[in-house]
């Protein structure tokens, strides 16, 4: 975060905060900077107890500071999450995409999604009637899905905590009403790309998978969606390594991880709105762009992803949809010989053939195109 951004965050929350008048044990008054710092420090992974020493707070006003801090994040309009209300805004964000899509192929594309798994303490039989729909087979822990939508630029246009942590995507996406319905709704030839696990709909395309994707038209499709695709993962990393809270367990309540995730996330799209997207570089490689952002792979995460993927468990069933937009892009590719997966590419896929199997500790096995852009 630039100095800049840091002076108009303080700007934004300081009527919120100006209101928490705490003491210091000198009897002075905590500003508002030092609030904002304690936060920031906080949701970057620093503990609450070592902010007492540095701005010397009381042990309980440390912790009020970083509890209003993330209220006043997550209340302030000025850092909501929404998505665009004018034609203009859409087009913005297709263009966006279309300039990310190799020939611009898929021009129509004005959101990536994809949900992510955040580890969390047990919940108590107080807070949630059934505890074990938080516990993740596969990360051997309990957590929350979380469902996103991102621009081009990597902020989000939706960030929700929807469900427990056992619930797959394909769950989870229709009970975040607030994204699905904006894309139930978007006019034909516009549309989100997702990966397998959700289902195919004329405004959600997902690629071909099982025997399908050996069709090589299918096979380029494919490509061309994983370059958007992958879009969201970038975001995710990028959320994750800034805000280091994110990396292991967050501890608290439900209400209390779901306000630190909702705070983080709008953190990152203000971050990114003050001190730019860092993508008006052109890259040769989506892998040379993600080594610029410095986006780092977690080492609890599969295939070296920097974030923790929703994973399908064994009862989870593939829903078969009709895309006759998917249908034209893949008929657009058969009738253009000149397209198709670039040489370095084909070089990647054919070494990670045998990282085709995304393996959890305790054996279960799923396919890698349920979880990551292939």
């Amino acid at each position: 975060m630039s100095l800049n951004a840091h002076k108009e965050l303080i700007r934004i929350l300081e009527p919120d905060l100006q209101r928490a008048e705490y003491n210091c044990r000198d009897l002075e008054p905590i500003e508002v900077h030092h609030i904002v710092a304690a936060g920031l420090r906080f949701l970057g992974g620093g503990r609450v107890k070592d902010q007492r020493h540095i701005v010397k707070f009381s042990r309980a006003a440390a912790y009020d500071a970083v509890s209003d801090f993330i209220d006043a994040v997550n209340e302030a309009p000025e850092l909501g999450i929404a998505f665009p209300t004018t034609y203009d805004g859409w087009e913005g964000i297709r263009r966006g995409f279309a300039q990310k899509s190799t020939h611009g192929l898929l021009h129509g594309c004005v959101g990536a999604i994809d949900g992510f798994f955040q580890r969390t303490n047990r919940p108590t039989a107080s807070e949630v009637s059934n505890v074990l729909s938080y516990f993740s087979g596969h990360y051997e822990s309990y957590g929350l899905n979380c469902q996103a939508c991102i621009r081009s630029d990597l902020r989000f246009t939706y960030f929700g905590v929807v469900s427990p942590g056992s619930t797959n995507d394909n769950i989870s996406y229709p009970i975040a009403e607030g994204l699905k319905n904006v894309f139930d709704s978007l006019p034909v030839g516009l549309y989100g790309v997702a990966d397998a696990a959700y289902t195919l709909s004329e405004n959600l395309l997902i690629p071909y998978f099982g025997a399908e994707r050996f069709d090589p038209a299918h096979d380029v499709f494919n490509y061309y969606l994983s370059q958007l695709r992958i879009r969201v993962e970038m975001a995710f990393g990028r959320l994750c390594n800034k805000f280091r809270i994110l990396s292991g367990k967050v501890e608290g309540s439900l209400d209390r991880v779901s306000a630190i995730l909702n705070a983080c996330a709008r953190l990152h799209n203000f971050i990114i709105e003050m001190d730019g997207p860092f993508d008006t570089k052109v890259y040769n490689s989506i892998e040379e762009e993600m080594d610029c952002l410095e986006i780092l792979a977690n080492p609890s995460a599969p295939l070296g992803m920097s974030y923790l993927p929703v994973v399908p468990d064994n009862e989870f069933e593939v829903y078969s949809g009709i895309s006759h937009t998917r249908q034209a892009i893949v008929d657009f590719i058969r009738s253009h010989e000149g397209i198709g997966r670039p040489t370095h590419n084909i070089v990647r896929n054919r070494r990670e053939l045998a990282e085709a199997v995304v393996q959890s500790p305790d054996g279960t096995a799923v396919d890698r195109e349920f979880v990551s852009p292939a």
